[in-house]
């Protein structure tokens, strides 16, 4: 059986465990996860082609923010899993979507589904 690929999902970060889960979400919902340990630069993103870029700390997205300043005009969703009380900076650094800890499959889904910058899950 050969399944097709719907998402390609671009992770930011070295948390082990949090990879491992949000690894199993993206093969649960028939998707391909590629992880960069560290910043990746616009021209691996753009090789990469990714439906969503999912940092794995606010320190990665601060990190990031040369790169976000150069991916003004991508479509591409920013998602960064953080805590309640980091929706806000989240914003301010660029981030489309929060996923708050202790995050779902349901919250993960929400966010690659919600196209709109205003919805922190």
């Amino acid at each position: 059986m050969n399944l097709k690929i719907e998402r390609t999902i671009l992770l930011v970060g070295t948390d082990e465990t949090l990879s491992y889960l949000l690894g199993r979400f993206v093969e649960q919902a028939g998707g391909e996860l590629i992880v960069s340990p560290g910043i990746p630069s616009a021209q691996e993103i753009a090789g990469v082609n990714p439906n969503a870029i999912i940092f794995l700390s606010m320190q990665q997205l601060e990190a990031a923010q040369a790169l976000m300043t150069e991916m003004e005009g991508i479509e591409t969703p920013i998602i960064v899993c953080t805590a309640v009380t980091d929706q806000a900076r989240a914003g301010e650094l660029g981030a489309d979507h929060c996923l708050i800890h202790p995050i779902t499959y349901g919250s993960f889904q929400l966010a690659l589904e919600v196209p709109s910058a205003s919805n922190y899950i």
